[in-house]
C-alpha cells in the first residue's frame, strides 16, 4: 500500500498489488471520512455539506472496487457452476448464506468482516446449535468467502481459521462396530427370519449392510449400482497364468436411461474384488435373476430430492441399527462398516496401498500417483485375505 502511495513499483504478483490497491482506495477513504467528522466538529453542518461534496467529487474519480455481490445469489452461483457442485450441495451452502444474512446484516461480500463472522458465530452458540452443526455452518461459509477471496472480489477470506474448538476432538468420530455388534446387526430379523422392511427396501436391506462390511465401500456407492457393474473379469497372475473372479466396478457414468452415478472425487472410480464370502451367500445368483438386466441391483431405492439413491434407505436403517440391533452408540451408523473394513484390513495386513485403492481413498503423496494403480490379481488377493474373525452368517 505504501508503494502504490508514492508511486513507487513493487515486485508483488498483480493479485496482491489488485488487493493492495483496493486496500489503498478504502483507507484513503476513511482518512476523508475523519476529515468530514473533525470539520464538522469544529465548523459545523455548512463546512461539512461543502467538506462532504468535496469527498463525493474525490470518491467519483476513484475507481469502483464493490463487487456488489452477495454471497447467498452471486457468489454462490459462481461457485457452483465452476466446482460443479450438485443441488443438495447449493442448497445448503445457500442456507448457511441466508442464516448469516439473518444473523449480522445483508451485504456484499467486500463489505462482510471478520467481526460479522466472528458475531455468527456466537449467534448460532447463543441460539442452542450444537458444536457440530456450528462448525459445519461455519465451514460453508468460509467455503463461500474463501472462493470470493480467490476470485479477488474481496481483499481477505475474513472467515479463515476461525471455528469452535473442540476440547475432545474424537467425541463425535464416526467409530467402527463391535464383534458383538456385527453379531447382532447380522442375527437380526432381516438375517435370521428373512424379514424384508418395506422401509428397508426389499433385498437392499439384507445386501447393503453385507457389501458394506465386505466392501469398505460407501453406502451411496454400493446403492447406485447397476446391474452391468458387477461384472466378471480374467486376468493374469504372477507367473501369467490366468485366472478369474467378480468384481464391482464402483465408476460415475450417465446411462441410456439418464441416471446418473455420483462419486465423491476422482479416486472413487474403481473396480472392487467381491468376497468370497458374499459370492457364499448368493449375491451373484440374486444379480443374475433380477427382472431388469439393465437397471439398477436394488431397484427399489429410489432417488430424493437430491437425486440420492440410499437417503430414504439411511432413513430406515439408523432406527433399525438402535431399536432393533440394540447399537445404541450414536458414533457407529451405516458409515462404520466402513470403518470396520479399515480395522479388519489391517488385521490382515493388507499393504495400505491396496487398502486404499480398494476403499477408493486418494494417495498420500505424489508417488502415489504415479503408474496405474495395483492389478486384479493384488487386488483379489488381497481381498481373499479379509476376513471376520468369530462372525457367523447363516
Amino acid at each position: 500500500m505504501d508503494a502504490l502511495a508514492d508511486g513507487i513499483e513493487t515486485e508483488g504478483s498483480p493479485a496482491d498489488i489488485a488487493r493492495a490497491g483496493r486496500l489503498l482506495v478504502l483507507h484513503e477513504r476513511e482518512k476523508a471520512d475523519s476529515l468530514v467528522a473533525a470539520l464538522h466538529a469544529r465548523y459545523g453542518n455548512g463546512q461539512n455539506a461543502r467538506a462532504s461534496e468535496s469527498q463525493n467529487q474525490a470518491v467519483e474519480c476513484e475507481p469502483a472496487t464493490g463487487s456488489g455481490l452477495y454471497l447467498d445469489k452471486d457468489i454462490l452461483d459462481r461457485w457452483a457452476t465452476e466446482r460443479g457442485v450438485v443441488a443438495k450441495g447449493k442448497d445448503t451452502h445457500r442456507a448457511v448464506a441466508e442464516w448469516f444474512y439473518a444473523r449480522t446484516e445483508r451485504k456484499p461480500v467486500e463489505q462482510v468482516t471478520r467481526q460479522d463472522v466472528l458475531a455468527f458465530k456466537d449467534k448460532l452458540l447463543a441460539e442452542g446449535q450444537s458444536v457440530s452443526n456450528t462448525n459445519t455452518k461455519l465451514s460453508r461459509l468460509r467455503t463461500l468467502l474463501g472462493w470470493a477471496y480467490q476470485n479477488d472480489l474481496t481483499a481477505s477470506n475474513v472467515a479463515e481459521r476461525i471455528s469452535v474448538k473442540v476440547a475432545d476432538g474424537g467425541k463425535n468420530k464416526r467409530l467402527p462396530f463391535s464383534l458383538p455388534e456385527l453379531q447382532a446387526i447380522f442375527a437380526s430379523p432381516v438375517y435370521a427370519n428373512g424379514e424384508r422392511p418395506a422401509q428397508g427396501r426389499a433385498e437392499a436391506a439384507y445386501w447393503l449392510p453385507l457389501l458394506g462390511l465386505f466392501t469398505g465401500a460407501r453406502l451411496e456407492e454400493i446403492g447406485q449400482l447397476r446391474v452391468s457393474d458387477v461384472q466378471h473379469h480374467s486376468y493374469p497372475d504372477q507367473d501369467g497364468n490366468m485366472l478369474s473372479g467378480w468384481f464391482l466396478n464402483i465408476t460415475e457414468t450417465i446411462d441410456e436411461k439418464g441416471q446418473e452415478n455420483r462419486l465423491k472425487n476422482a479416486a472413487s472410480e474403481r473396480l472392487v474384488p467381491l468376497h468370497p464370502e458374499i459370492e457364499r451367500l448368493g449375491f451373484i445368483a440374486y444379480v443374475r435373476k433380477l427382472k431388469d438386466q439393465t437397471g439398477r441391483v436394488f431397484p427399489e431405492l429410489k432417488p430424493n430430492i437430491y437425486g440420492r439413491l440410499t437417503a430414504k434407505w439411511g432413513e430406515w436403517f439408523g432406527p433399525y441399527l438402535r431399536k432393533v440391533c440394540g447399537v445404541a452408540d450414536k458414533r457407529k451408523v451405516y458409515h462404520s462398516f466402513r470403518h470396520t473394513f479399515k480395522d479388519y484390513t489391517r488385521r490382515a495386513r493388507m499393504p495400505e496401498g491396496v487398502q486404499r485403492q480398494i476403499m477408493g481413498h486418494a494417495g498420500k503423496d505424489v508417488a502415489d500417483d504415479y503408474g496405474s494403480g495395483y492389478d486384479l490379481h493384488s487386488l483379489a488377493e488381497a481381498m481373499a485375505t479379509y476376513r471376520v474373525p468369530g462372525l457367523i452368517i447363516g
